[in-house]
């Protein structure tokens, strides 16, 4: 049925790299006829801990929100982030962790900009660094390519990352205070939630390296994996839903939505050209 409700476990508000405060994320799943929702921002949960669940919108509308975060850990090709769902907002060492996140972010970036006024040339007005550091979010390169853009070294996000960002960051990382995959999986844990591999696709692995990386994953903590995504093709969920079956892991899915500045061309709720539509997730079992 066209109007049965929707379910989106993945989205990014403007405390980590989207474009919408967690408010209007809400207001837009609403109005997009989605019943189930995660916020899920990169290193913070400060945003979840602006909503309020007594608002009458919430209230009225019936929406569940699930508390969530998406964690950053190291990995030596590709990118490696971990979903964290129904975590406790209040646990003491997932706070302090996500200040010690919040400081590396800054110096992460100001790494970045270091690396590209070395290779490129490229400078910003002392104004503009002292405003990205004093920004209310954990910094990372989309906020660089929005400074490049202004400045004019770039058209969209995309093209600074194409030409700049990647090839910086790379050279950079390895200088990086980024977790390991086996904390990320014990902070997760330890705050009572359920962890869950993100996009398991950008891990840029050869399917045998991926199984052996997963089975490690799993012993260490790991309960879920993310088999509908926006960048999977149809073939891609297929197979990671297969996975799922045969490690026994948790369903999870979303459309890793930031709004128009970082990926215009995702929508919430339906991904890539309607390429998602979630109506189920066996996720969403062991939370209720």
């Amino acid at each position: 049925m066209e109007n049965e409700k929707l379910i989106d476990l993945h989205m990014h508000s403007n405390y980590s790299d989207g474009d919408l405060s967690p408010q209007e994320l809400i207001r837009l799943a609403i109005d997009k006829n989605i019943s189930t929702i995660s916020i899920t921002d990169h290193d913070t949960i400060a945003g979840i801990k602006k909503i309020n669940r007594n608002d009458s919108l919430i209230v009225e509308s019936g929406i569940q929100i699930i508390d969530g975060i998406e964690l950053s850990a190291k990995t030596n090709k590709g990118r490696m982030h971990i979903l964290g769902y129904d975590i406790n907002l209040t646990d003491e060492t997932l706070n302090k962790k996500m200040e010690e996140l919040k400081d590396n972010s800054i110096n992460s970036v100001l790494s970045i900009m270091e690396q590209i006024k070395r290779d490129y040339g490229i400078k910003f007005k002392y104004e503009d660094i002292k405003n990205l550091v004093n920004l209310n979010h954990n910094l990372g390169r989309p906020d660089l390519a929005k400074l490049c853009m202004k400045y004019g070294y770039a058209n969209t996000v995309q093209d600074a990352f194409d030409k700049y960002l990647i090839d910086a960051y790379n050279k950079t990382r390895q200088t990086g205070k980024g977790l390991e995959y086996q904390e990320c999986l014990e902070l997760i844990s330890k705050s009572g939630g359920i962890s869950v591999l993100a996009h398991p696709k950008s891990l840029e692995l050869p399917k045998k390296e991926f199984l052996v990386l997963l089975r490690e994953m799993i012993h260490y903590g790991l309960r879920g994996i993310e088999v509908y995504h926006s960048s999977h093709t149809k073939e891609e969920m297929k197979y990671y839903l297969e996975v799922a079956n045969q490690y026994d892991l948790l369903t999870s899915g979303g459309s890793d939505f930031h709004g128009k500045t970082v990926k215009p061309d995702v929508e919430l709720g339906s991904g890539i050209q309607n390429n998602i539509r979630i109506k189920r997730l066996s996720i969403l079992d062991e939370i209720r």
